[in-house]
């Protein structure tokens, strides 16, 4: 025997073969089609790399294969490779394309809401996902698209479970099932900054928050016409719901200020200079010391310290003006 075929004989006995005898099984792999393949499990499958060993899990999912199954796929197809690290199975992972979790909430919104009409004015449906994440993915190179197949909706609860399909226009595209809560909600304005009263409340001042709609009471501002312009009454905290109640037209009568005060009745027009008794914003009544005769008379606040007096009678707002007394 020449020295070089006793070499390669020591070699097949040593079990050195070239070829598919030296496959080796990964333990974990992703693959992008719909079938795994033993090329796709072997990194050395050679002609038997196209053979299919089982159906690919949905985009984005993982399965396992067994062992068992895939050492019977491989001898069949001549593939000489031994389970020496002891494995029972592999884990196949499938690559996909995410569907927004803001598609799939709208999918499911748009479904609940198609089954109650009982939903609170200005409110929106907020889609809570069990898992944090809707996780709903495609096969590469598909739209991600969704589609509500089957819902189940707990109206008092807010609980639902939804079979979705994605892609939606294709019908033989996996079924997907999640689960989570859905409830109404309510856009709320607040302020980005605390607020004492007198400051006037500008455009810049505003953020808007959601809220469950069964905390947002009649009472809450949910419209910039009761916030832009206004001020409020008491100081207001950044990033709270604020009560309509807590906010007025900003005062332009400071208590204690000087005012002009003016009746006016046909072609007659009187003027006098009294001391506010009381603050006021613009249409308040409030109460004003005319300084010379030291009586005290109410009247509507007009603008920026001036008065409109209303006297029950002509001839005594006139006597109030003037400083006289009423006869």
């Amino acid at each position: 025997m020449s020295p070089r075929i006793a070499i390669l004989a020591l070699l097949v006995a040593a079990g050195f073969t070239t070829g598919t005898g030296a496959a080796e099984l990964r333990p974990a792999v992703t693959v992008s089609d719909e079938t795994v393949t033993l090329g796709d499990i072997f990194d050395d499958a050679g002609k038997a790399a196209s053979v299919v060993v089982a159906p690919a899990p949905a985009p984005g999912a993982r399965a396992e294969i067994s062992v068992s199954r895939i050492s019977l796929a491989a001898r069949r197809n001549g593939i000489d490779w031994r389970n020496d690290a002891g494995l029972t199975h592999i884990v196949i992972g499938r690559s996909g394309v995410a569907v927004p979790d803001d598609d799939v909430a709208a999918a499911i919104s748009s479904a609940i809401e198609a089954q109650s009409s009982a939903l609170p004015s200005a409110s929106t449906l907020q889609v809570d996902f069990a898992n944090g994440m809707a996780g709903v993915q495609v096969a590469d190179g598909d739209e991600p698209t969704v589609k509500v197949e089957q819902l189940s909706f707990n109206h008092r609860s807010g609980a639902f479970t939804a079979i979705l399909r994605a892609p939606a226009g294709d019908m033989l595209s996996p079924l997907r099932r999640v689960a989570g809560r859905a409830y109404p909600v309510t856009d709320v304005p607040v302020l980005t900054r605390d607020m004492q009263p007198g400051e006037v409340v500008r455009q810049h001042d505003i953020d808007w928050v959601r809220l469950p709609s069964n905390r947002v009471g009649q009472n809450i501002v949910t419209s910039l016409e009761h916030l832009v312009g206004m001020s409020p009454r008491r100081p207001a905290r950044a990033g709270e719901p604020m009560r309509i109640a807590d906010m007025q037209p900003p005062l332009v009568v400071d208590k204690g200020a000087q005012v002009d005060m003016t009746f006016v009745s046909g072609a007659l027009t009187l003027t006098a200079r009294g001391r506010a008794l009381e603050s006021g914003a613009v249409g308040d009544i409030v109460s004003v010391l005319n300084i010379r005769s030291n009586r005290t008379v109410q009247g509507v606040v007009e603008g920026p310290n001036m008065i409109r007096i209303d006297a029950p009678g002509a001839a005594r707002a006139a006597s109030l003006a003037r400083g006289n007394s009423p006869s």
